[in-house]
């Protein structure tokens, strides 16, 4: 097959190597020829920035920079004793041998020193922390802190101020994040920093154990380039657990309505470790028969009224598991991984997108086998690195609705010969996904106050499939299905690092590239369709960033970030999920003006305060929208601006206690509606979309209360949603209160989603660094919770987890 290169990449790739070398050219006197260097890292592999390193013999000394690189240059042939420092590690000592004819190159782990200083905890930064007072504003959650606790990542996030998460059901359902005011899938999820479109729901927030991972970070505004999505104002990247010896963790959580969730991460190493093998595994499983306020149809008077019934068609489970198995350290690669994955999940359907109609036979399912690759490696010293993935699979999705008859909410079947299907489309669809991604990264260090880097990512899908209930072709007996649906992708950034004035103030400048294609045909309609209707878009864009942060003092710093972005309609909004969310092969792309300023202050071991706001005006916003019952669909409705403000507040009391609290308030607005029938729309809230939440929290951490070793933590949590509306209504019948903290809309109820308050608590005993076990209670009195298109969620529940911990013992240096 030939390949051609369009002449845009030449172009690209011109722009950006004039960029690289002009740059480089510019700092080239600051450039060394290393004798002795090398990089300093902490026991979990986060470099340790400002390390100190020093030879005593000659009175040298350098500083690590920001990925804990190190360089002494000038050097003369002998044998040295150096030694390495950093706040809150031991000190590192050891003797070399230099010979100026062979460089040498170290890489020194430190590990933590616990010790405490007149009441002040002396601590380095971890990768969490570091993360947290980047330049790019994140929220950064450590699920280290409540490994042991029975938390869904849901929850953990939905604790963070800006972002909201909801579903539209139990465990397993679909997940909507709303962060910094952008909703849906102007938000991109990410593994490891690769895009996480080929797993489809196999592996997503609703469903990966907190165990599996190290931390979760949350993208707020501008991204970076190490990303290199085409996402409006924010992404979530799932950072995998990292270990560097032998380790095995089991867990196990057991809870209400018949929820099992069960975990595996294993992780070997040999001694010179040269050789990595590992293993990650979950399984979940619910009922989800937790009951729901919903329309009863009075089988003799057909009159319709509220009542609580149990769900009783609403199980998800799911099974993932990985294998990998590479090598590391070595002359040619620092890391070679080889990963199999494979998931599969099958989901009841309790109701359409609107909990309108029950459902008593309708299944859903998906499976694939996920083979990949990944090469790191880096050169010159640690100045130029290089990170390759790449993966290709195929993912099957099935939906199942054959019944001859219907079910009614009390679990009451009616056969009806003459019908086929429960909902208003009988499917028995095969539906197969090929995907291909590639994601390159390079970073060159020109020095320690600069960094250049270059990510790209190409994202191929291809649908195809057959229903034999679905649509054909008019006058023939051809499924629409079998015409394949095409998706291409590609996304170049570049961007420049630049720290100045002592390193106080860092500088981010982004520029990105978008190039898209698509083509498919619209197969749900219920209507003929020619197969000369076939829709193809393609197109590119521009996008261009910064963001700023100055350090005002040792414990504060202030950030600001701006972008100009375009978001590409994704594959799942062209193609739908093969269920309930139906093609739209004529969506434009998204087009937004971002501003975001923040404030950052921390005193160690005592509180740390974080304040930030929003700006946000966007074009063709992309909304799934109910549409011909039973379906939803992705369309490009309204145009929204607006501005929001946040605040996070943590307060360290007691020696043992820990109080926290955070607020988001936004408001999101339609302008731009010119026609007669939408232009009292003109002011209106965005619809389906919450204007105000916050969260509390109070948690105590006490040890050696039974045992000279043990650990106990307990907790409670409260968490707010202030009422939101289905659907758009006049700003004149909103609350008149201020900012609309009080009173309620005048509209019928059945368009409010009412004010929530949810509390939960619990706890965790550690005996032994290798035992835990917890409980908690969630919503604790039992409040009704509505969710994503006023889908009302489970009730009060109670779960236990248990945890199994086997770690290598570590080795004095």
């Amino acid at each position: 097959m030939k390949i051609s290169i369009p002449k845009y990449l030449f172009r690209f790739a011109i722009v950006i190597a004039g960029y690289l070398l002009s740059v480089s050219a510019g700092f080239s006197m600051q450039d060394r020829s290393c004798i002795l260097s090398g990089a300093v890292k902490g026991e979990t592999g986060n470099p340790l920035f400002r390390a100190v390193v020093q030879i005593e013999a000659i009175s040298r000394t350098e500083i690590a920079d920001s990925s804990g690189s190190f360089c002494f240059p000038n050097l003369a042939s002998g044998r040295y004793k150096i030694t390495v420092s950093h706040l809150g590690y031991k000190q590192f000592q050891k003797e070399v041998n230099l010979d100026v004819r062979q460089p040498l190159v170290l890489s020194i782990e430190l590990v933590k020193d616990s010790q405490q200083l007149s009441e002040v905890v002396v601590a380095g930064k971890s990768a969490t922390q570091e993360m947290r007072e980047q330049a790019i504003k994140s929220a950064v959650i450590s699920t280290r802190e409540v490994f042991n606790q029975p938390a869904t990542l849901t929850e953990l996030m939905n604790r963070s101020a800006g972002v909201r998460i909801r579903q539209a059901g139990g465990l397993g359902s679909a997940p909507d994040i709303s962060v910094g005011g952008f909703q849906g899938r102007s938000i991109r999820y990410f593994k490891d920093g690769i895009p996480l479109d080929y797993l489809r729901d196999g592996y997503n927030i609703s469903s990966v154990p907190v165990n599996s991972l190290e931390r979760v970070e949350i993208f707020k505004g501008v991204l970076p380039v190490s990303l290199g999505a085409d996402a409006l104002g924010g992404a979530v990247n799932l950072v995998t657990r990292k270990t560097y010896r032998p380790e095995l963790n089991v867990a196990y959580e057991i809870a209400s309505f018949n929820t099992h969730r069960l975990s595996l991460n294993g992780f070997y190493t040999d001694a010179e470790k040269k050789w990595i093998f590992g293993a990650d595994a979950f399984y979940n499983h619910s009922d989800n028969n937790y009951k729901a306020n919903v329309k009863v149809t009075d089988p003799v008077t057909k009159n319709q009224k509220m009542q609580n019934v149990s769900l009783f068609h609403n199980a998800f489970t799911s099974y993932y598991a990985e294998a990998f198995a590479g090598v590391v350290n070595r002359n040619w690669a620092d890391e070679l991984r080889f990963t199999l994955s494979g998931f599969v999940l099958n989901r009841e359907q309790q109701h359409p997108a609107l909990m309108t109609d029950p459902y008593g036979a309708v299944t859903g399912r998906q499976a694939s086998v996920i083979p990949s690759v990944r090469y790191k490696k880096s050169f010159m010293n640690d100045k130029f690195l290089i990170d390759q993935f790449a993966v290709v699979n195929t993912v099957t999705i099935n939906r199942t609705d054959t019944l001859h008859g219907q079910y009614d909410w009390l679990g009451n079947f009616t056969p009806n010969p003459s019908r086929t299907g429960e909902s208003r489309q009988a499917a028995l669809s095969d539906l197969r996904f090929r995907n291909v991604i590639s994601r390159t990264n390079f970073i060159y260090n020109v020095n320690a106050l600069n960094k250049l880097e270059f990510n790209y990512v190409y994202t191929s899908s291809r649908r195809s499939g057959s229903d034999p209930y679905g649509t054909k072709f008019a006058g023939t007996d051809i499924d629409v299905l079998s015409i394949p649906a095409l998706y291409n992708k590609q996304v170049f950034a570049a961007g420049l690092e630049t720290k100045l004035f002592s390193e106080k103030l860092t500088n981010n400048m982004m520029g990105k590239f978008y190039r898209f294609s698509s083509r498919g045909i619209e197969a749900w309609a219920a209507r003929p369709v020619d197969q000369n209707e076939e829709v193809s878009q393609s197109g590119q864009y521009w996008g261009f960033a910064e963001a700023v942060k100055y350090q005002l003092t040792d414990h504060s710093f202030a950030r600001v970030s701006a972008e100009a972005a375009n978001r590409l309609p994704e594959q799942e909004e062209l193609f739908g999920d093969g269920a309930w969310v139906v093609p739209n092969f004529n969506l434009k792309p998204e087009r937004s003006l971002n501003f975001n300023l923040g404030y950052y202050l921390s005193k160690p071991s005592r509180y740390t305060l974080e304040v930030n706001g929003f700006y946000r005006r966007t074009r063709d916003m992309v909304l799934m929208v109910p549409t011909q019952p039973p379906y939803a669909q992705y369309m490009n409705m309204e145009n929204v601006k607006g501005y929001g403000l946040e605040a996070d507040l943590s307060v360290h009391f007691l020696q043992y206690f820990t109080a926290g609290g955070n607020f988001t308030w936004q408001s999101l607005r339609l302008f731009g509606l010119e026609s007669s029938q939408d232009v009292w729309k003109n002011g209106a809230r965005l619809r389906n979309t919450p204007y105000f939440f916050a969260n509390a929290s109070l948690n105590g951490k006490f040890t050696g209360l039974f045992s000279k070793t043990d650990r106990i933590q307990v907790y409670a949590l409260y968490n707010f949603i202030r009422e939101f509306y289905l659907e758009t209504i006049p700003e004149r019948v909103e609350p008149k209160s201020f900012l609309g903290l009080t009173g309620s809309a005048d509209i019928q109820s059945d368009l409010i989603i009412p004010s929530q308050h949810l509390l939960s608590a619990g706890f965790n005993y550690q005996p032994t660094d290798r035992y835990s076990i917890g409980f908690e209670i969630k919503n604790i009195t039992n409040t009704s919770l509505y969710d994503y298109f006023r889908i009302q969620n489970a009730g009060r529940s109670l779960h236990l987890k248990l945890s199994y911990t086997l770690k290598q013992k570590k080795t004095t240096l």
